[in-house]
């Protein structure tokens, strides 16, 4: 039976790909390989989920695609989350929308939303979402590269805000705040962060984190060439 919105309860809702080699960080894959990519993504996940354990008030979900594939990821990525597979769409704004209002359905109000591409968001971001959302209806985390890392709501989302997006580019973050300015939604945004997506926001990324040995010694060769300015 489906359970009325509790204004108190916030959920936590991360969406998770299978990582399988081909599949996943298909950026990353054409520079690294498609297996070292797909053992990358592996540790994303567990940096992700071990981030959302941090938010110790939250209700945590998990929502993965492809569906045949929920035994093999409770078993690798292990932890105090709900599950519920993604519906069966092309369009990533149709599986955002389903995956947020089956969270609201099981009985929380507010939910943040984030992937597993920004695996070292910092935690007190996601404090700040959970604080904005008592007096925003959208929260927004804007990532680097014109997207957004987060996306929180503290009402059943609209249609509109996921439909003719054009995922996956750098418009993505600017027509969706078009849309919540049609809607007279209340916004707000929360400092900017990256996905990790090229061998530039990897190395910022290996910079910040350990990688376990045999992983680091992989990626190792692929960071010693590149030449970037100095991370903030």
């Amino acid at each position: 039976m489906t359970r009325h919105p509790n204004p108190s309860c916030l959920a936590l809702l991360v969406f998770v790909k299978y990582p399988e080699p081909g599949r996943v960080k298909t950026r990353l894959a054409s520079t690294i390989g498609t297996k070292l990519a797909a053992q990358l993504y592996s540790e994303f996940i567990r940096a992700t989920f071990s981030l959302a354990q941090q938010i110790e008030a939250a209700v945590r979900f998990v929502t993965f695609t492809p569906a045949e594939k929920e035994q093999a990821l409770r078993e690798h990525f292990p932890g105090p989350f709900q599950w519920f597979a993604q519906i069966d769409a092309a369009d990533l704004g149709a599986r955002i929308h389903h995956a947020i209002r089956r969270v609201q359905q099981s009985g929380c109000s507010h939910v943040l939303t984030i992937g597993t591409d920004s695996p070292s968001l910092p935690a007190e971001y996601l404090d700040q979402a959970a604080a904005a959302l008592e007096t925003h209806e959208l929260v927004l985390g804007p990532a680097t590269d014109g997207g957004y890392y987060l996306i929180g709501l503290n009402s059943a989302p609209h249609p509109e805000l996921f439909t003719g997006i054009a995922w996956s580019t750098e418009r993505v973050l600017h027509q969706t705040l078009q849309r919540a300015k049609q809607l007279r939604m209340s916004v707000h945004l929360l400092p900017s962060w990256y996905d990790v997506d090229d061998l530039a926001t990897l190395r910022r990324f290996c910079n910040e984190n350990k990688l376990p040995p045999d992983l680091w010694q992989q990626v190792k060769p692929f960071l010693e060439d590149i030449h970037a300015d100095p991370f903030p």
